[in-house]
């Protein structure tokens, strides 16, 4: 493995940063706007190991320094080991911050057997002094009695496909009796969607302003991962219907905003363009099929913003399922930016970029030198949002 950057290269990088953070992406705190984020930090687990740091002092600050710009980050890859992200929130209030954090139990890993790389947390790190938590925290799964019927069908067509025709006409039906007493079932991977591999996790936090607040109900998500695009389509637009059939209570009645933060691993079409396209026809069909008024909004499907630290895929998502006027809808993307310094805006904090330009992260032949930090520091950049203090006079994104 490449060595990563050394002190003396960080520095070249930060001072790269200082003098233009915003050319970076790199988001802004301010007093009339709040940050949130999602990030899937590589293997964020253990501080130390035998032989040092898991991350090098270098990465660590600049996990530090984007961290300490937002007021809500969702973090994805967060390890069994809890040392770093505990440490983060530490070094975080130790430079005067007020940070806390909500992590989930250890998902995607099972009693017998396990997909290699699947088990792993989410956290939500906030700062106390702009976020609160609400009442809820819930992983978020389907009914069980939906998950059996489907792997029942799903084991019934597999079985017969692979049998073809059987003289006996008993025999499907005897050989489906024994599979259901094993321990296993004879593939892991079924035509029908049975359960996440790693359950989203459900936190509801409060931001108050000067008149009003936001009720977000956050899902921190990191969907399955690997060579399987319809094992990933399957996960994504179950969590989607989800959120969407929920939302005639959680969202209409009640007026939360669901607010996803996520790694979602959406590389399942070919081009951003036909992805919109697949998700905006989903969601149309099904708000038809079920007489649903939410409206849902992507918008780094639309702000050409490729996500992993090699700038060809857009997995990583904020998007919400809301009715409430102070979010934009999707028709609204392109005002990001455009309404003030504390008005909505989105953007990503292009770190390769900038490892590249300050000198240590480009390869002799000009092209980043992804081995040097994709692991020390992360494979995937941070996306944020920002949105105003809820007020009286912040902007509403009016229908016409």
């Amino acid at each position: 493995m490449a060595a990563p950057f050394s002190a003396a290269e960080w520095q070249r990088i930060n001072m790269t940063l200082e003098a233009g953070p915003a050319a970076y992406g790199m988001p802004e705190r301010r007093a009339g706007s709040v940050v949130l984020a999602s990030w899937n930090i590589r293997k964020f687990g253990a501080l130390a190991d035998g032989t040092g740091p898991k991350k090098s002092p270098g990465a660590f600050a600049m996990i530090e320094r984007f961290c300490r710009e937002c007021d809500l980050v969702a973090i994805q890859e967060v390890q069994s080991d809890t040392g770093s992200i505990y440490a983060l929130r530490d070094r975080l209030n130790a430079a005067g911050g007020a940070y806390a954090l909500v992590i989930s139990d250890v998902t995607g890993r099972a009693p017998t057997r396990n997909r290699k790389g699947m088990a792993e947390r989410s956290a939500f790190l906030f700062n106390t002094a702009r976020v609160r938590r609400g009442d809820l925290a819930s992983d978020l799964s389907y009914d069980r009695t939906a998950i059996l019927s489907n792997i029942n069908a799903a084991m019934a067509t597999s079985i017969a496909n692979q049998l073809g025709e059987t003289a006996d006409p008993g025999f499907l039906d005897r050989a489906l009796h024994w599979i259901s007493g094993t321990t296993r079932l004879a593939a892991d991977r079924l035509d029908n969607f049975v359960q996440f591999i790693r359950s989203p996790h459900l936190v509801e936090f409060v931001i108050d302003g000067p008149q009003g607040s936001y009720a977000f109900y956050c899902v921190n998500a990191h969907l399955v991962s690997g060579k399987n695009k319809r094992e990933r389509e399957q996960e994504f637009f179950a969590l989607l219907e989800w959120l969407l059939i929920d939302s005639a209570q959680t969202v209409v009645r009640d007026g939360k905003i669901y607010l996803l933060m996520a790694d979602l691993n959406l590389d399942f079409e070919s081009s951003l363009d036909r992805r919109r396209r697949g998700i905006e026809t989903y969601i149309t069909d099904l708000n038809a099929e079920r007489g649903l008024t939410a409206k849902v909004n992507f918008p780094f499907l639309d702000g050409g913003l490729h996500t992993n630290a090699r700038k060809d895929e857009t997995f990583d998502h904020i998007a919400w399922v809301a009715l409430d006027d102070r979010l934009p809808r999707g028709r609204h993307n392109g005002l990001a930016g455009t309404l003030g310094p504390d008005g909505f805006d989105y953007g990503m904090f292009d770190f390769t970029r900038l490892f590249v330009e300050a000198g240590p992260g480009r390869g002799p032949d000009g092209a980043p030198e992804y081995a040097r930090f994709e692991h020390d520091f992360s494979d995937h950049m941070p996306i944020w949002l920002r949105l105003p203090l809820p007020s009286d006079t912040q902007h509403r994104f009016v229908v016409g």
